[in-house]
């Protein structure tokens, strides 16, 4: 696993454990109280990124807390049943037809007689 780790990255870990140990052994009181407001710290940031509240409910106790609840009723999601849109009618089925007509034949036929008459002017 060792190898896996860059030795940059292993030099820095191995200064960091020194320094925690030099530390720890010239001032330990002080060293575990960092420690320990450090760990609350990171507790309370990750409790607040979970639950959007710093202190959850079993650090909070409130006399109201301790009652039974009465139990809840299921509610039913009215705006989900008024928002329903109603079926679409079925579409008849008309099958494709083409209509043939004049369209286009005649706009051809007079641009050939246009461009006869050009040609001869």
């Amino acid at each position: 696993m060792l190898r896996r780790i860059p030795p940059v990255i292993l030099v820095i870990v191995i200064l960091a454990v020194y320094g925690f140990l030099l530390t720890l052994i010239t001032d330990p009181i002080n060293t575990v109280i960092v420690l320990g407001l450090s760990v609350l710290l990171f507790m309370l940031v990750r409790n607040f990124l979970q639950t959007g509240r710093f202190f959850s409910g079993k650090f909070l106790s409130r006399p109201n807390a301790s009652r039974k609840a009465p139990p809840h009723k299921p509610k039913i999601n009215t705006m989900r049943q008024a928002g329903k849109k109603p079926a679409p009618p079925q579409r008849k089925n008309h099958p494709f037809r083409v209509i043939d007509g004049k369209k286009g034949k005649s706009g051809e036929k007079q641009s050939e007689q246009d461009s006869k008459d050009n040609f001869f002017q």
